[in-house]
């Protein structure tokens, strides 16, 4: 009995008798499913029983009139709600509220998370890929840094030893600019 009500439920059109009382088939399938409803007791009796509801939703809308509304209906139901929700806008209500929203959004992430094997990999390979990048871009500047110092040892000892005055000056806009140099590279790797 029970496996021919599972195939009844596999074969049978039950979403489609809703659409067919109300006219939004195509002639083709209209057909189609009157055939089924020719053979098929249970579907028949499902459009039966949703033809007597659509027959009594449409007794009791046209025999009540329009219900009449006060004045102030209005501004009676703002009045009770902002008086009611008076408490959401306590600072202690706003944390709490914060609260149990960030606790669902963890509590969905977990389940989607423990859902599917695949998020957890690809976060996994995101962040490996991202410390990958972070430690050549922190290779890189160390390997420009160590290259200028050398390079700017080179010069001074050059400069140095073949004249005085002309050499200092020479170490001190070099030294401004590595410093400028490595300012401009500390803001680039912080950012």
């Amino acid at each position: 009995m029970d496996l021919q009500i599972a195939k009844t439920k596999k074969v049978c059109p039950r979403a489609e008798i809703a659409a067919y009382l109300d006219g939004e088939l195509s002639p083709s399938d209209e057909l189609i499913l009157e055939q089924h409803f020719a053979i098929c007791k249970t579907c028949l009796d499902e459009l039966n029983l949703q033809k007597k509801l659509l027959s009594a939703l449409d007794f009791a809308f046209e025999s009540k009139s329009e219900i009449e509304l006060p004045e102030n209906f209005t501004k009676v139901v703002v009045a009770k709600a902002e008086s009611r929700v008076s408490g959401l806008r306590s600072k202690k209500e706003r944390i709490w509220a914060l609260s149990i929203c960030a606790g669902v959004l963890f509590l969905t992430m977990l389940g989607i998370a423990l859902e599917s094997d695949q998020i957890l990999y690809s976060l996994s390979d995101f962040g490996k890929q991202f410390l990958a990048l972070a430690g050549f871009i922190n290779h890189l500047i160390f390997d420009i840094t160590i290259g200028l110092a050398v390079i700017l040892r080179f010069l001074s000892q050059q400069i140095v030893f073949s004249s005085g005055f002309a050499t200092l000056l020479f170490l001190c806009v070099i030294a401004l600019g590595f410093l400028s140099f490595s300012r401009l590279v500390l803001k680039f790797s912080r950012s």
